[in-house]
């Protein structure tokens, strides 16, 4: 576009104020957003990438099938990665993940700290996996068994800036963390955030004797490196045979099947619905935000066409006397893009600067849970991506009116512009019906997303989770005097009660499951698989649990220890009884009959439904004595105490010191259940409160447009309200007159926009385990919502012409 042209596009931004901004605001808004979404969208869809094998990476899943339906699981058998690549030459080479039963106490420089990302692993693992190396060769790092790679923060939190290579840290046993010296013999950067399995240290794992007996213990998460364009349905047959070659025969097997499957490396975060897995993500949150960011550029595209075509008539004798001129349409259709395209950059360069200030001042890395850099110098591909975004917005907002306004006649447009008034009509009703229609949708879905959460929130748990503290119980040492220290809490008045159990309930340790013999219907002994949980006998009543059948374990009956089971709801309606109560349950060495059914209370993440579980009592006169070291401190339980309400802090403070006092080797660390029940819904909330954000951004944009278009329909209409006022017409009947056609609009677009939104709820709604049911409440309100701010957007413009002189409309040219 030649510089006359670039300065006649301006001259017209100069004069019609009110167009250019409501236009640039509307862009601009969309390009944050649209920034800020491609930031996080980028981030969720590259997850694993950083890994230069990882389109050859496949992670192994598997399945248990006993009587029910199939367990699915992303840990597997310790043995599996060695037994597939022995005896499957397709194989190319394994890496395992041996995860620990609990948090890793490490001590090194007088430091002393709790770690989860802790994991055993083989020693190519630097070779499959892709690390970002400071200090060590990753050739050798993991070759000696007192060998440990840690990450850089890792490394800072015990050695300052200092290099660690050749320091020695301690470990205490945890499950499978051995306990003893180890020497750092590597340091890797920091994985990034998009990665699903995150570690701060990796040791060298050494597979025990007869490691092959480990073949029913999932503790393990394997991964296969597999030849270039691997063909993932070929690897049935290598399940089918692994399962008749090692498990078929196994009298643990009797009338189960497994199997394993291959899960792309790039696949697991957001393609898994597996148990016992890592978090993942969740596919339909990056299909909401994908679709937030389309409707948000595709409402200010609408309201720039929108406006562009109301200005026609303004327009038209321009165009005329250009083209009487010798300005040929093709050059006209030219210009009108070159404007588009100047708004286009105007919006560009603004956006990028209020994304950064916007990325660096507020709150919004914590929102979404991981640092979002718009840096264009580190990485050209945002630039890239600018400029395609560009485009698109040129292209979408410039091309209709561009071939519109050039395609006016000369000769029609200088005689009379009514024809200019009433062109376009059709198509700027079918905009603002989209625009409606999209915002309903919005509100609609935001509406309910927001009554799921606030469900999953608040729904019961099946137990009372206030004032309950949580502390591990670290080692024999602490256990042995458990009974002692239960009596010195008992004694403050503001303790109400005390407990243990094994595994802490809705932990990021998940419950134990295995497989046992329980009676069916018709009494007779069959397998079946559930989870299991080792508890003290008053553990029902701390925990504030529902006993709905039976008795509760007690301390005065010695047969209720090793012999008495007290089972939840879902085992019993799994199982068909009528009456659970004397029903024979046997696991392992441990035969016994079921005393009571607990009401069904929620021991894993609330996204899966509750499992069949069966409870135990601990036994106060197990014989400790003779058990090595290492493992007395791999023993765990945890305590839970029931505080009063008040004196929080001075209890939390007396329960360090009782700790300290009978625990002075460990750190004391406790923690509110209740808060940690709200951990596992935090990711969720985060992104709910974006999804609440953007659609309020998405519903300004339209309601800009509204603002903008109504404002030229009553300057063209100046003349029938000037009339209509002379007649007696009311300043509400004027504004309802104006705003009908909307109104209309609103009502049309609302049954589209119910339609599809109630499907892509229901989309998102199935993957809850415990769901609301679709409430037409939500779409009515997002109706009411949008009908009233259109209205009130339209009122607020038309008011002053409605309210003006007649005398002046009747004179207006």
């Amino acid at each position: 576009m030649a510089n006359t042209e670039i300065r006649a596009a301006f001259r017209v931004f100069y004069r019609e104020k009110s167009y250019a901004f409501i236009n640039l605001a509307g862009l601009t808004l969309s390009v944050v957003c649209c920034l800020i979404l491609g930031l996080y969208l980028r981030s969720e869809l590259t997850y694993e990438q950083h890994n230069e094998k990882y389109k050859q990476i496949y992670r192994v899943a598997h399945a248990f099938t006993h009587s029910g339906p199939p367990d699915r699981m992303a840990l597997t058998q310790i043995p599996l990665g060695t037994m597939l690549k022995e005896n499957y030459p397709e194989i190319l080479d394994y890496v395992r993940f041996i995860q620990p039963y609990n948090n890793v106490l490490i001590r090194a420089n007088d430091n002393a700290r709790y770690w989860r990302t802790i994991y055993g692993t083989d020693k190519n693992v630097f070779d499959m996996f892709t690390h970002e190396i400071v200090y060590g060769d990753p050739k050798t790092a993991l070759n000696e068994p007192d060998s440990i790679a840690i990450s850089e923060s890792f490394a800072k939190y015990y050695f300052g800036n200092s290099n660690p290579m050749g320091k020695i840290i301690k470990t205490e046993a945890e499950g499978v963390v051995s306990a003893l010296p180890r020497k750092v013999t590597l340091v890797f950067r920091d994985l990034p955030e998009n990665t699903h399995l995150k570690y701060h240290a990796l040791y060298h794992w050494v597979d025990p004797p007869n490691v092959n007996r480990l073949l029913y213990n999932a503790r393990s998460f394997t991964y296969l490196l597999m030849p270039e364009n691997y063909n993932m349905d070929s690897f049935k047959a290598i399940s089918d045979s692994f399962f008749e070659r090692f498990f078929k025969d196994n009298p643990r097997m009797a009338h189960s099947t497994w199997e394993c499957w291959l899960q792309p490396l790039t696949d697991v975060h957001l393609h898994s619905d597996l148990i016992y897995d890592l978090p993942t993500g969740n596919i339909y949150y990056v299909y909401g935000f994908l679709s937030v960011a389309v409707f948000i550029l595709l409402v200010a595209c609408i309201n720039y066409v929108n406006l562009a075509i109301a200005r026609a008539a303004k327009r038209a004798k321009e165009i005329g006397m250009r083209k009487i001129l010798g300005v040929s349409r093709s050059r006209l259709m030219t210009y009108f893009f070159g404007e588009a395209a100047i708004f286009t950059i105007i919006a560009l360069a603004a956006g990028t600067v209020i994304t950064a200030v916007l990325l660096k001042l507020t709150p919004l890395n914590s929102l979404f849970n991981r640092e979002l850099s718009l840096s264009i110098t580190n990485d050209p591909r945002i630039l890239l991506a600018l400029l395609v975004l560009g485009l698109v917005i040129t292209l979408l907002s410039g091309f209709y009116p561009a071939f519109y306004l050039s395609s006016i006649s000369p000769m029609t447009a200088l005689a009379d512009n009514r024809k200019s008034k009433n062109s376009g009509f059709h198509l700027r009703e079918l905009l603002v019906f989209v625009q409606v229609t999209v915002s309903i949708i919005v509100i609609a879905c935001t509406l309910i997303m927001a009554q799921q959460m606030f469900f999953i929130s608040h729904m019961p748990m099946g137990f009372d989770k206030n004032n309950r503290v949580i502390i591990d119980l670290h080692g024999l040492d602490v256990i042995e005097k458990y009974k002692l220290l239960k009596n010195e809490l008992l004694k403050n008045s503001s303790i109400l009660g005390v407990s243990a159990i094994s595994e802490m309930i809705l932990s990021e340790q998940l419950v134990p499951g295995d497989q046992g013999m329980v009676d069916n219907a018709e009494g007779v002994m069959e397998a079946t698989s559930f989870s299991y949980l080792e508890v003290e006998e008053n553990l029902v009543n701390v925990m504030g649990m529902e006993l709905i059948e039976g008795r509760n374990f007690d301390k005065k009956f010695i047969t209720d220890i090793g012999t008495s089971f007290v089972v939840n709801e879902t085992l019993v309606k799994a199982r068909g009884w009528d009456n659970a109560l004397g029903k024979r349950i046997q696991l392992g060495r441990m035969t016994g009959k079921i005393i009571g059914v607990v009401k069904d209370f929620h021991f894993k993440p609330i996204h899966t439904p509750v499992e069949p579980l069966v409870m135990w009592q601990f036994s106060d006169k197990v014989n400790y004595q003779g058990i090595p070291d290492e493992q007395r401190d791999m023993i765990r339980r945890s305590m839970i105490v029931h505080i009063a309400n008040s004196n929080v802090q001075k209890t939390l403070y007396f329960l360090s010191e009782k700790f300290q006092e009978f625990d002075p080797r460990h750190p004391f660390e406790y923690e509110f259940l209740d808060h940690s029940i709200e951990k596992l819904y935090m990711s969720q909330e985060r992104l709910m409160k974006m999804a609440g954000i953007f659609s309020g951004i998405c519903i300004f944009i339209s309601c800009l447009g509204l603002y903008g278009l109504s404002s030229f329909s009553t300057e063209q209409r100046s003349k029938e309200i000037g009339i209509r006022k002379v007649l007696g017409a009311s300043s509400l009947q004027i504004i309802t007159l104006l705003a009908r056609k909307t109104m209309w609009l609103v009502m049309a677009g609302a049954l589209v926009a119910t339609i599809i939104a109630w499907y892509a709820i229901g989309e998102w709604l199935e993957s809850f385990a415990y769901r609301v049911a679709i409430n037409p409440t939500a779409f009515l309100l997002s109706i009411i919502i949008v009908l009233g701010l259109a209205f009130l957007t339209i009122a607020a413009q038309s008011f002053k012409t409605a309210q003006k002189n007649p005398s002046l409309s009747l004179h207006h040219e």
